[in-house]
C-alpha cells in the first residue's frame, strides 16, 4: 500500500525482531512502536496477526485508548466479531482477507496486487477496506459475516488442498518407481494445464480421466492399487472420486456407469 500512496505510519509485533524484519517491505517511514502506542499514532489499523492472536489484539488496543476510526483483521474465517474489544469503544471493525497464499515475504507483497479480497463487517470499516483493494488494483467480494466459514473452507480447498493433492500424487508415483523430484517434474504440466481448463471452461466442460469416461475397469484397477497406500491418500482419492462422479452425471454420464461406479467404490472401502 505504502508504494501505492498509502504509508504506513507505525508497525507493532509481539516480537522486536519480526517487527524489523517486517519493516523494510512498508518503507522508510514506518515507526517501530508498542501495540499500546498506536492509538495515538492512527485512527486506522490493520491487524495482520495469527487467527487466535486477534481478540487479544484488539484488547491491547481498546485498553490503550482506541476509539472511534476503524480497523479491520486480515482472517477469513472470522468476521468483526473477532475485534469485539474495539467496536465496543466504538471502532468500526471489519474484515479485509486477501485470497491468495503467502508462503515466502518478497514475493508475497507483490502477490498482493491484483487479487481479489473477501471483505465482511461495518460500513466505516468496509470503506476503508474498499479504498485498500482499488489502490491495490484488486476486487472485493462481501461476504456475510454468518457466511465466513463456507468462505473460508473453499479458500481453503482452492488452495491448500491443491498441496494436498500434488503430495498424495507424487506418493502414488514413488510407488510406482518413480524418484519424487522426478514425479513432481512429471505431473507440473499435467496439473498446470487441468488449472487453465477448469478456469478457463468450468469444473465440468475441463473434466477429463476416468470417471468422466465411466471406466469402471480403471478406476477398479486403481482402488485395488491404493489398498497399499497410506490411508489418508487412500480416503482422498475416493473422497474426490466421489465429487467428481457428481460432476460426470452433470455432464452427462449414464446414471447406471454412475451408480456402477459409486457402488464400486463403497464395496472397496476397507478390504
Amino acid at each position: 500500500m505504502a508504494l501505492r500512496g498509502a504509508p504506513v505510519v507505525a508497525l507493532a509485533s509481539r516480537s522486536r525482531l519480526r517487527a524489523e524484519e517486517a519493516a523494510p517491505f512498508l518503507g522508510p517511514w514506518v515507526t517501530l512502536v508498542a501495540s499500546s502506542e498506536l492509538p495515538g499514532l492512527a485512527t486506522r489499523v490493520l491487524v495482520a496477526v495469527s487467527d487466535e492472536a486477534i481478540p487479544a489484539v484488539a484488547e491491547t488496543l481498546a485498553r490503550a485508548g482506541m476509539k472511534g476510526g476503524a480497523a479491520l483483521h486480515t482472517c477469513g474465517a472470522k468476521g468483526p466479531e473477532a475485534l469485539a474489544a474495539l467496536r465496543a469503544a466504538g471502532v468500526a471493525c471489519g474484515m479485509l482477507h486477501p485470497l491468495q497464499t503467502f508462503a515466502d515475504p518478497p514475493p508475497g507483497v507483490e502477490r498482493l496486487e491484483r487479487i481479489t479480497f473477501g471483505l465482511a463487517g461495518d460500513r466505516q470499516a468496509l470503506d476503508w477496506a474498499d479504498e485498500i483493494v482499488r489502490l491495490l488494483e484488486g476486487r472485493g467480494l462481501y461476504i456475510a459475516s454468518d457466511r465466513l466459514s463456507w468462505y473460508h473452507a473453499g479458500a481453503v480447498l482452492a488452495s491448500n488442498a491443491l498441496l494436498a493433492v500434488i503430495d498424495a500424487a507424487t506418493i502414488l508415483m514413488e510407488r510406482a518407481g518413480v524418484e519424487r523430484k522426478a514425479a513432481l517434474r512429471a505431473l507440473e504440466p499435467l496439473s498446470r494445464t487441468s488449472l487453465d481448463n477448469v478456469f478457463a471452461r468450468g469444473p465440468r466442460a475441463a473434466l477429463t480421466g476416468p470417471i468422466a469416461r465411466g471406466d469402471i475397469a480403471t478406476v477398479a484397477a486403481h482402488l485395488e492399487a491404493l489398498e497399499e497406500a497410506p490411508p489418508g491418500v487412500d480416503a482422498l482419492y475416493r473422497g474426490i472420486a466421489h465429487h467428481l462422479l457428481q460432476l460426470a452425471r452433470e455432464r452427462g454420464l449414464a446414471d447406471s456407469a454412475v451408480r456402477a461406479l459409486e457402488s464400486m467404490i463403497e464395496r472397496s472401502r476397507g478390504r
